[in-house]
């Protein structure tokens, strides 16, 4: 069966890694289609892309790498927002959403990392 397909086989920590993949390519996607943005295309596909191959290994048992890998995306992800999010004006923009996005899997991540270390 496939894993990643079948929620009954697919562990529940593997569900934020799927999430926040998917968010920030499709971030990338909407900055293609809106502006242009070819950067925020190849950015969201390359860190939704390591969310993704996260979530693909805590689904195959491989916990330490999974969360050490999401929380790599997840660092990069606040890395490269969070200095736009705090220079910008408007309460609500990609770069704040991104960077919370980004703070939020950090801290869930990471700790679950530590855990599944050997």
């Amino acid at each position: 069966p496939c894993l990643v397909l079948n929620p009954q086989i697919m562990p529940g920590e593997a569900h934020p890694a799927f999430t926040a993949g998917g968010l920030v390519f499709a971030g990338g996607l909407y900055g293609l289609i809106k502006s242009g943005s070819k950067a925020s295309f190849i950015g969201g596909s390359f860190i939704g892309a390591g969310f993704a191959g996260a979530g693909l290994l805590i689904t195959k048992g491989e916990g330490f790498k999974g969360h050490l890998l999401a929380s790599a995306s997840a660092a990069t992800l606040t890395a490269m927002f969070a200095k736009k999010a705090l220079k910008g004006k408007s309460a609500i923009s990609p770069a704040r959403i991104y960077t919370v996005l980004g703070l939020a899997a950090l801290a869930f991540h990471a700790p679950k990392a530590w855990e599944w270390r050997d």
